[in-house]
């Protein structure tokens, strides 16, 4: 994907970063969600995940009675501080998210060892006066377990992180965009 453009209108600047209240009835998008103007451009920017535009215009529409003379500068320096912000929360998060996943793949090693040890005691002469079918059936279960510990334990630790770094290189996208601010009336007249 090469260029984009993506129009945000919004009521006031303060929406570029913040939620106003959710508004089923309004026009605008911001509003209606109740979600910040950053984050619906990072949606729909991940909607065409893995071709993240290399370029993006981000156009920022305003009623013409929001607009100041030094919002063109301050805006655009104002979100790249913010999405580095996010950039970073999101690094940390992922990394927390790693560390969670390691926990629980040693704790589903501990875990499917003792299912181990238990089935070689199934099998061994201390538990060999149980009939076989039971044994069986004991062994069986004690597998189950060690699969469900060792797929959750996998899953975590391959696919949990993948959000932050696909939301990571969209804030990056952002954080480059060019953002040009344009009075409401002036696209709709």
């Amino acid at each position: 994907m090469s260029d984009a453009a993506i129009a945000l209108q919004l009521n006031s600047i303060d929406e570029l970063f913040t939620a106003p209240a959710t508004n089923p009835f309004s026009q605008r998008d911001v509003d209606i969600l109740g979600e910040a103007g950053l984050d619906i451009a990072q949606k729909r920017i991940l909607q065409r995940w893995p071709r993240v535009p290399r370029a993006l215009h981000l156009i920022v529409e305003l009623p013409a009675s929001q607009i100041t003379p030094d919002l063109a500068r301050e805006a655009p320096a104002a979100a790249q501080r913010y999405l580095i912000h996010k950039i970073e929360d999101n690094r940390l998060q992922r990394q927390l998210t790693i560390r969670r996943s390691l926990r629980q793949l040693v704790g589903a090693g501990v875990g499917i060892l003792l299912a181990l040890a238990f089935i070689a005691l199934l099998v061994a002469s201390p538990l060999g006066w149980l009939p076989g079918f039971l044994r069986g059936v004991l062994v069986v279960l004690a597998l189950y377990a060690c699969s469900v510990l060792s797929f959750d334990a996998v899953w975590s630790l391959a696919f949990d992180w993948v959000p932050y770094v696909q939301e990571n290189a969209v804030y990056r996208v952002l954080a480059a965009s060019q953002i040009s601010i344009e009075s409401s009336a002036e696209r709709f007249p």
